[in-house]
């Protein structure tokens, strides 16, 4: 007997379905990843790094504000030889021996004012300043000692540097007036071809003028200093006080350890790190001092901590070191010590007209609104045609120059109803979840449609309960009941399916019931009209209406009607 062919209907969903299904997954899933993908990188080689962080961005737009300072002063070590002889090296009338010392500053007004460490301008005359003089000393020394000694006891500069450092031979150093000149980084000026500092063009370096303000070291170690020179990159004060634990700060300066080569690009190109917060405190002096973890180094100091928003809340001042310690604890000094500083020389912070056009056209830079390649790339140009000496901006511009080529302009819309530049994660995000909302609401539409479609078969079928009786009365053809027409297939297969089906017909297209032929006794002609007529074989091995969209029992396609039965559809 024939299964029900509702109940088939059922437990066989069309493979249409399933296919549109999987191209649906898939086209979501593209449009996810590729979406996401745009909303979190950026292209490789990009100048300024990821600049749609507003972090970075921040830092890049600092950086050309930083300078690095270098302190000269002149060593004079006097030796006790014995208690009425005394000899001073170097020897000879105005001699002294070269002692450099580097630090970092940053440009807090457009018009030469630069912020620092005190101790960079004015190197405390401590023991480490001391020990780097008998190292200057140690072989002018030796060389004396062993011009004036008896043969045999001759000595080297090491050992007479030990003697000086231990006081076994004692000494007195003094210090010329120290002397400071500012360096512009090469994120102004752009790579150097000079092959040492005392090379490079005057207008990149400008010698310390007058210290304007300053604390001393042992007292807030700030100061202010100035140069002579005009409208340049500038850092805004931020306000230390709510720096709070665990902020993350940015420091840019020129550490010492960084220092690979003596060539004047390598020399002036700054470093950048991130350090985090441990705590605030304030020192017996009154000093407000934020301590912090991660690498900061000799030549760092007087640089700048910048805040999430790049104005500067610190100034790296000092560390403390243990002996035996393979670390140390790092000190900034807050940037409201500076602002006083600020506020008793009545100094104007405001940006300048560089300023104010760098930092337009690096927002416009790193947008994603409609032809901000366009736009950046003419403020660029305005900048390198009117900052000559702003050889830095040279990377940006030849960049946004080649996105520019490819990038399609909006159409012009009036200001009136120029839309408002909305957040570019919030607009991603959206884009998204109406992408994801759209393709659930057209999974739930062709679920609807298909369900609805697999409910009508069921009404009909119980609205035609007799068709199920009429097709279970019909019984396949024997061998001996085939009629002369009748094809051997036919009969083999109507034997291999067994009973016909109930009502299944009715849902693949058979004539309703009052339309059956009623049942008769089986015999060669009756059940050759059957198999011939009303049901027919498909190529699944199972026997349908002529008319039948899909078999009764598989739920496989109708097959390709045949020539003859053409005029009958």
């Amino acid at each position: 007997m024939y299964r029900s062919g509702s109940t088939d209907t059922q437990s066989h969903l069309p493979g249409w379905f399933f296919r549109l299904l999987l191209v649906i997954g898939f086209a979501c899933l593209f449009v996810i990843s590729t979406t996401v993908a745009a909303s979190t990188t950026y292209a490789s080689g990009r100048p300024g790094g990821n600049v749609t962080d507003p972090v970075v961005r921040a830092v890049d737009i600092a950086e050309p504000a930083v300078v690095r300072i270098i302190t000269s002063l002149g060593g004079h070590l006097t030796v006790h030889f014995s208690q009425g002889s005394s000899v001073t090296f170097p020897q000879g009338t105005g001699n002294s021996y070269p002692l450099q010392l580097s630090g970092s500053g940053t440009f807090i007004t457009a018009h030469g004012d630069i912020l620092t460490a005190d101790h960079v301008i004015n190197p405390p005359h401590d023991q480490a300043l001391s020990q780097f003089l008998d190292d200057q000393a140690a072989k002018d020394v030796a060389a004396y000692i062993n011009l004036n000694a008896r043969s045999g006891s001759q000595v080297s500069a090491d050992q007479i540097d030990q003697e000086l450092k231990s006081g076994s031979l004692q000494s007195a150093p003094t210090y010329d007036p120290a002397m400071s000149e500012v360096f512009l980084n090469t994120t102004y000026t752009g790579p150097l071809t000079a092959t040492d500092l005392s090379s490079l063009p005057f207008q990149l370096h400008a010698a310390v003028d007058r210290i304007e303000k300053e604390s001393s070291f042992n007292q807030k170690d700030v100061a202010i200093v100035h140069v002579k020179m005009n409208d340049m990159a500038s850092v805004q004060l931020g306000d230390s006080g709510s720096v709070q634990q665990q902020d993350q700060l940015t420091i840019i300066g020129f550490p010492g350890n960084g220092d690979v080569s003596d060539l004047p690009t390598d020399l002036l190109t700054a470093s950048v790190n991130t350090i985090s917060v441990s705590s605030t405190k304030t020192t017996n002096t009154g000093a407000q001092v934020i301590q912090v973890g991660g690498n900061v180094e000799h030549g760092d100091s007087g640089g700048p901590a910048l805040d999430s928003n790049g104005a500067v809340v610190g100034i790296v001042s000092f560390g403390l070191v243990n002996s035996g310690s393979p670390g140390g604890t790092s000190f900034l000094q807050a940037s409201s010590s500076a602002r006083d500083l600020v506020q008793s020389l009545n100094l104007n912070t405001a940006p300048g007209a560089f300023q104010q056009a760098w930092s337009k056209a690096m927002t416009d830079y790193a947008s994603n609104a409609p032809g901000h390649w366009h736009k950046a790339q003419q403020e660029f140009v305005q900048i390198a045609a009117k900052y000559p000496l702003f050889k830095g901006v040279t990377s940006y511009l030849t960049y946004t120059q080649e996105q520019a080529k490819t990038e399609k302009l909006p159409s012009t819309t009036s200001p009136a109803t120029r839309p408002a530049p909305t957040n570019t994660f919030a607009a991603y995000a959206a884009w998204i979840i109406g992408a994801i909302i759209v393709l659930i609401l057209l999974l739930a539409l062709l679920s609807m449609v298909f369900f609805r479609r697999r409910r009508k078969t069921n009404a009909v079928n119980r609205a035609k309960p007799g068709q199920a009786s009429q097709d279970q009365g019909v019984r396949p053809a024997t061998i001996e009941q085939r009629g002369p027409n009748s094809h051997p297939g036919e009969v083999a297969r109507q034997q291999k399916q067994g009973a016909p089906q109930d009502d299944g017909m009715v849902a693949f297209g058979a004539p309703p019931a009052t339309n059956t032929p009623q049942p008769v006794q089986p015999s060669s002609t009756s059940v050759q009209t059957v198999v011939s007529g009303t049901l027919r074989p498909w190529p699944c091995g199972h026997m349908n209406r002529a008319n039948a969209r899909f078999c009764s029992i598989c739920g496989e396609p109708a097959p390709a009607p045949p020539t003859s039965r053409r005029l009958e559809q």
